[in-house]
């Protein structure tokens, strides 16, 4: 690692401009270098059970990346992880048949929240699931609650009031504002303030720019699907983070 820059391969989700790529290069100090292979399912229905099955096009993402020279995997995307999984373990055995498949390291959005937790030693947690429709925000509360946490609060942006009842993920899935998502983790902070994080999903929410403004306002540290996921990689190839990364640069 010394002598080259290190290669991480992300794993886009399927018919989306995922920022990842060339967002972590921004949150390292180290030079790094990325690439990018989306799930080619260009007419992907992002039902949970769908998520669920997609098990060999993942695979076959991790090898073509690993082929492409990548030192590590990183899967976009919170729900790949735990969609219809009825266990912390059945989600990491997803996250080892990726790696096996490449032969390298591998990551998954949805585990490096809960990883991102357990560094910080949170218990008590408060979900922002922010564009999420109700079926996607019950099977992330389920997922926490399986790896242990204690969830005091889970609310999506239509249970904030802060869009229509009606809206849907395609309406806001992929074209969240600043503004929403300060609303969105500002309604959680007031709402959970014995929480001691805040979860942020949803990896259409970016929050890398507004992170260490989100976590002064709640005052308590906040893992969300984005940014968990550089920290995650970071610490697997043992790149020193920048401080936009709020608390989890500090683990």
């Amino acid at each position: 690692m010394k002598n080259k820059r290190p290669a991480v391969g992300f794993i886009s989700p399927p018919a989306w401009f995922d920022p990842a790529p060339a967002e972590f290069p921004r949150a390292c100090v180290e030079e790094v270098r990325t690439q990018q292979a989306p799930l080619p399912l260009p007419d992907f229905d992002y039902k949970l059970g769908s998520i669920a099955s997609i098990h060999d096009e993942l695979n076959f993402c991790a090898h073509t990346l690993r082929a492409a020279g990548c030192d590590l995997i990183a899967q976009v995307g919170s729900p790949f992880a735990w969609a219809c999984a009825l266990s912390e373990k059945e989600a990491r055995d997803r996250c080892d048949a990726m790696a096996d498949a490449a032969g390298v390291p591998a990551l998954m959005t949805g585990l490096a929240i809960v990883d991102g937790l357990r560094a910080l030693c949170a218990r008590r947690v408060a979900l922002a699931c922010t564009y999420y429709e109700a079926d996607w925000r019950d099977g992330f509360a389920n997922f926490i609650r399986l790896c242990g946490f204690e969830t005091i609060h889970v609310a999506t942006l239509a249970d904030q009031r802060l869009v229509a009842a009606s809206a849907t993920m395609e309406d806001y899935g992929w074209s969240m504002t600043p503004e929403l998502t300060r609303k969105s983790v500002g309604f959680v902070a007031d709402a959970a303030p014995n929480a001691e994080a805040i979860v942020v999903t949803g990896a259409g929410t970016r929050t890398i720019e507004l992170l260490v403004e989100l976590e002064a306002n709640a005052g308590r540290p906040i893992v969300a699907a984005d940014t968990a996921l550089y920290w995650a990689i970071a610490r697997e190839l043992g790149l020193s983070l920048r401080p936009i990364l709020g608390a989890l640069s500090k683990t």
